[in-house]
């Protein structure tokens, strides 16, 4: 095996990772960590069982409410409310000393991100971005709307936070270290830590470190997916549930048959609604949602719905020429642009051919 594909193996690993975190490993990482800044350990390190739990501190300490500044200043101080609660808290920052890449020559540091862009996508993909993306933009939601008036105007990770086993781009100081002997002992506690929890946000005198989630179900391409619970799930219950990586409300991964019309159409998000209308069946969705047959002939009928926040909805049903097992013919749905209008013309342009070239001497 390619080293690089190791290093996006074990890397794959770490961002799947679910066991409990090890508290005496993290505190010890943690102290490595600081005084590569000339920096003391923490004093106070606040392990919370999800990044939600770590976003409503971090809002109440930021709100300035007469309740919440009493309840904090009797558990950090003068000094954490100061940096906390006017946003200028000084991050802890250990960006500052860049790995030294700079010694190699150009054919050198070419093939160092050619190489590395082959496992890069890989882990950007599976790992950093959905997971990351999907529990940020949950936070938010949850931040913004129950909590509305409590929190005002305020957002998730408006702090430096390190997203711990999800920050995949560590892994690029690990395959330099690995592969071309680069010094990269800066970032080794660093990358420690993302092993050790979950995400974090880190001031000089406190840390505040998340569990890792206890359960990340995937589908048989990496996307997050489930259909029978959360994708991703907290200890504390925080959950994101995904239907092939899209983030959905939680009836439509596990409970499909509730989906009415109305959720449909009031949807917002053009890639939400495209999983709703999946779960709720296609053929289903094109009766009762009113759309119209625009043309039929021997390869299909073609329909149009018209979509209030998108381009129409094209598509032509075809029928597989196959015999399932038990003897019945599968339909098959089919998306085309809305500029179609005949059924062979639109299962032309599925094969990426005019409709005059079409013709087909078996059709499958």
């Amino acid at each position: 095996m390619k080293l690089r594909h190791q290093v996006r193996n074990d890397w794959l690993k770490i961002g799947l990772d679910n066991t409990p975190i090890d508290r005496e490993k993290v505190q010890s990482v943690l102290g490595r960590l600081y005084a590569l800044a000339s920096k003391p350990a923490p004093k106070n390190i606040v392990y919370m069982d999800s990044p939600l739990q770590i976003s409503i501190a971090l809002g109440n300490l930021r709100t300035g409410s007469e309740l919440v500044r009493s309840q904090v200043s009797a558990q950090v101080g003068e000094e954490v409310m100061d940096q906390l609660g006017g946003g200028r808290g000084e991050a802890l920052r250990f960006y500052v000393q860049r790995i030294p890449i700079f010694g190699q020559s150009d054919s050198d540091l070419n093939e160092i991100y050619t190489e590395w862009g082959q496992a890069w996508e890989v882990m950007n993909a599976q790992v950093e971005i959905p997971i990351q993306e999907l529990v940020m933009s949950l936070i938010r939601d949850q931040i913004s709307e129950p909590n509305n008036k409590i929190f005002g105007p305020f957002r998730a990770w408006n702090l430096t936070a390190d997203f711990g086993q999800f920050a995949v781009w560590l892994a690029m100081a690990d395959y330099l270290g690995r592969s071309w002997k680069i010094d990269v002992s800066s970032m080794t506690p660093h990358i420690e830590l993302a092993k050790a929890c979950g995400w974090s946000v880190l001031f000089w005198d406190w840390a505040f470190i998340s569990a890792k989630p206890e359960c990340i179900h995937r589908d048989e391409q990496g996307r997050l997916h489930c259909e029978t619970g959360p994708a991703v799930r907290y200890p504390d219950g925080f959950a994101c549930f995904a239907i092939r990586g899209v983030r959905v409300p939680e009836k439509v991964a596990i409970a499909p048959e509730t989906i009415t019309i109305s959720d449909i159409e009031a949807g917002s998000n053009a890639e939400v609604r495209r999983v709703m209308i999946e779960r709720y069946g296609m053929e289903r969705y094109l009766t009762d949602s009113g759309a119209e047959e625009i043309h039929r002939d021997d390869f299909g009928i073609l329909y149009r719905k018209e979509q209030k926040l998108e381009e129409p909805l094209m598509m032509v049903k075809v029928v597989n020429s196959t015999p399932e097992p038990d003897g019945s013919f599968k339909d098959y749905f089919l998306r085309v642009p809305p500029e179609m209008e005949r059924a062979k013309q639109s299962v032309a342009w599925t094969f990426g051919k005019e409709e005059n070239e079409y013709s087909p001497a078996l059709q499958t």
